[in-house]
């Protein structure tokens, strides 16, 4: 039976960590979702909104897409703001060249009520601020041969990897998994063009937009990692920039074992692997043509 929360068609993704984590992850049957503010690169989830543009850029901007509106009216107007829907949709049925020039004659003063005061943008400022602690992430990637994921996130292949299976059934977390995007062009939400476009969308589409840009979007110089994530907030109870949810034991499909684990670390893992009925343990090592190989442990 499909889950109503299945958003892909994958089986399953990885987790990287160290073998200490492994063993608090296996031991506890949590994972840690984590505010962006713990992340290890700056340039991922911005911990700061920073305009490079003013007020009266984003006036001109939202000047200048409203004219774009009524010259060519999009098909789709669903998202738009009521108002802005209305005068898209009464130009798609077609108006005398008088009320068209007459409404873009009055660009400005429609665009006026789109004009952002600093004091409002300093405020979504502080909003940002207010929610970037309470964001929780949990990061997951497509495959368990990342060589330099092995290097950087399971402690210079001393670590291990948990692969995690998206069971329908039990309507795992990770059947909400988005993949994360790395384009080429920054978004929009960098220009005032792109804040005009936002400012245009009904306020919850907004807000949601903003908050996928943020945090579904990184540089192309992370590309190789091919992560997914899914996202969820703090709970009530919840003190601190992190949150351990709890996962259940027949999601855990596989534990690899890093090709520089050390003996007591194998023998801790592989220990606690017993507790999951449904979890394969694999050797992973290192061949001469400097390819992973991945074997099944006998243990």
């Amino acid at each position: 039976m499909r889950s109503k929360y299945r958003t892909h068609e994958r089986q399953s993704f990885f987790k990287y960590m160290s073998a200490t984590t492994a063993n608090l992850v296996l031991t506890k049957r949590t994972l840690r979702w984590s505010s962006p503010v713990l992340f290890n690169d700056p340039f991922d989830v911005p911990r700061e909104i920073t305009f490079g543009f003013t007020p009266d850029d984003v006036f001109q901007a939202a000047s200048r897409c409203l004219a774009a509106l009524i010259e060519y009216p999009p098909k789709d107007t669903s998202q738009l703001q009521p108002k802005l829907r209305l005068i898209a949709e009464t130009m798609k049925k077609g108006v005398s060249p008088d009320i068209k020039a007459k409404l873009l004659r009055d660009i400005q003063d429609v665009a006026s009520s789109w004009r952002p005061r600093k004091e409002s943008l300093d405020e979504m400022r502080d909003t940002w601020r207010v929610l970037i602690p309470e964001l929780r992430i949990l990061c997951l990637t497509e495959s368990q041969d990342h060589i330099a994921m092995w290097y950087h996130y399971a402690d210079q292949y001393r670590g291990v990897v948990l692969e995690f299976k998206c069971v329908d059934e039990l309507d795992s977390a990770s059947l909400m998994a988005r993949p994360v995007e790395y384009p080429v062009v920054k978004p929009g939400i960098y220009t005032a063009e792109g804040w005009a476009t936002l400012l245009m969308m009904q306020n919850r589409l907004t807000t949601e937009k903003f908050l996928a840009l943020a945090t579904f979007t990184k540089s192309q110089d992370w590309s190789y990692e091919r992560e997914w994530r899914v996202t969820s907030w703090k709970r009530p109870a919840d003190t601190g920039l992190y949150t351990d949810y709890s996962f259940d034991q027949r999601e855990l499909g596989a534990i690899y074992l890093g090709p520089m684990i050390s003996s007591s670390d194998r023998e801790a893992v592989t220990a606690l692997a017993k507790g999951y009925a449904n979890c394969i343990v694999w050797n992973v090592t290192i061949g001469m043509d400097r390819e992973f190989r991945f074997a099944k442990s006998d243990v």
